[in-house]
């Protein structure tokens, strides 16, 4: 549903005047990503997901491969316990940086994320966005979900697999993202209680769910 002119010039007036954060949580499938990006686009604001990885490189001078194998995994206590032995973080060579601790790294991206909320307005699609930022005055956090057959569907379109591959890949993606998540924040991932808005992008579609956080976003001002 498309918003009137007015509406939209005065919220995205008000989010360019403010800092807003918007966390996105997400099943995997469940259309989440695109949701973030469309609400962006509406709102005229940066997302950030993969490219948080990429400002995380450049403010640490770490290559971005570190992050990314650590990408959304909680740590390894064999490494940890191996780099503890080594000694302080900052005096590894780049080299060594391929190791480093899932804890470190989640710390700096989370100093990352700070960063960016204090500088502008924008999304965040998972990482614990809401964890880290959630003494943040306008952080609202969002999760998404929808009914398995679509998010099959959606994978298996995706990924170009087939069904049985696809519950797989949802299964697996869903475990990998409540075990990062649960582990370093305080709170269930995908339960209700830990976000401002739930929704089943099943029952609204991608459209109206980017309508439905617009509104609520919206209500916030």
């Amino acid at each position: 549903m498309e918003q009137p002119r007015l509406c939209r010039q005065s919220i995205i007036h008000t989010i360019m005047e403010e800092k807003y954060i918007i966390s996105i949580g997400r099943q995997l499938g469940s259309g989440g990503r695109e949701i973030a990006h469309i609400l962006a686009q509406r709102l005229g604001i940066p997302v950030y997901d993969k490219k948080l990885l990429e400002v995380a490189a450049q403010e640490t001078g770490l290559d971005t491969t570190v992050f990314e194998n650590a990408d959304e995994r909680e740590s390894n206590p064999l490494v940890r316990g191996l780099i503890a032995l080594k000694g302080a973080l900052s005096t590894y060579p780049m080299g060594v940086g391929s190791c480093m601790d899932g804890d470190r790294l989640f710390e700096l991206q989370s100093e990352v994320m700070r960063t960016l909320a204090e500088k502008e307005s924008c999304i965040i699609i998972g990482r614990c966005a809401e964890y880290v930022l959630r003494d943040h005055p306008r952080m609202y956090s969002i999760f998404i979900t929808a009914d398995m057959p679509d998010r099959i569907q959606r994978i298996m379109q995706h990924d170009g697999v087939d069904e049985a591959r696809a519950k797989e890949i949802a299964a697996k993606g869903d475990k990998k993202r409540k075990a990062y998540h649960d582990y370093y924040a305080n709170s269930g991932w995908g339960v209700a209680d830990t976000y401002d808005l739930c929704i089943n992008s099943s029952r609204l579609g991608i459209e109206g769910s980017v309508d439905i956080i617009y509104r609520f976003i919206e209500s916030r001002k």
